[in-house]
């Protein structure tokens, strides 16, 4: 065993020895299960795209979900094939039945955060001469007719942080190492800032999803 992975199998020990409560075990189950699959996920981004004044954000959060289902789930899980922490240290606690696929990185984590964070990008205000705006937001929805920025931003806040817990839920329940889930969470947030940088340029070029009108970038930048 090497002693990076000797490490991280010491800290996890130790993050389920300081978190673990009965009380808390089934909170923590049901965190988990929120990220299991993507459901909810797929679920919240199939809202936000039904909904005229949220479709842009909604295909944003989509686009990102899925290149990052992609990258973690069929690419690097296989290749790097990491074993469950449980099956290496004996001290872990596994509260769940074996998942069936390889420990790094996070599925739950990664995919997690690539839409939440999609949502906080979308919805951040812009930088201006005179602070941030939310004025200055591109348009949320559907052919000009656009969800208040500030509003669905604070939505943005809470998907991030429920993203994190459910990162810390995967930690609790024994089901990857602390390396795992960081790295899940590293891996949606970059995936989902490429995705929405990407998404920009080519509204720089062509014009904001959804939108028969080129943007004016005095208004939409």
């Amino acid at each position: 065993m090497d002693s990076f992975t000797q490490l991280d199998g010491n800290l996890l020990i130790g993050i389920q020895h300081a978190l673990n409560a009965d009380w808390l075990t089934p909170i923590m189950k049901l965190i988990t299960y929120m990220g299991e699959a993507g459901i909810f996920w797929i679920i919240l981004c199939l809202v936000l795209i039904i909904l005229k004044k949220t479709r842009r954000l909604g295909i944003i959060c989509a686009l990102s979900l899925l290149f990052t289902f992609i990258i973690c789930n069929l690419i690097i899980k296989p290749t790097v094939d990491r074993v469950r922490p449980w099956v290496t240290f004996q001290m872990v606690n596994a509260m769940l039945p074996p998942p069936g696929d390889a420990s790094f990185p996070s599925g739950h984590s990664a995919n997690s955060m690539a839409p939440a964070w999609a949502f906080f990008l979308a919805t951040m205000p812009v930088k201006t001469s005179a602070g941030r705006s939310y004025d200055r937001v591109r348009c949320l929805g559907w052919r000009g007719e656009g969800a208040s920025p500030q509003v669905m931003h604070r939505l943005g806040i809470a998907a991030v942080v429920l993203a994190v817990l459910i990162g810390i839920s995967r930690l609790y329940l024994g089901m990857h190492y602390p390396s795992d889930v960081v790295c899940g969470l590293l891996i949606g947030m970059i995936v989902a800032t490429i995705v929405y940088w990407v998404i920009l340029k080519i509204e720089d070029n062509r014009g904001l999803l959804g939108s028969q009108l080129p943007k004016n970038p005095e208004k939409t930048k």
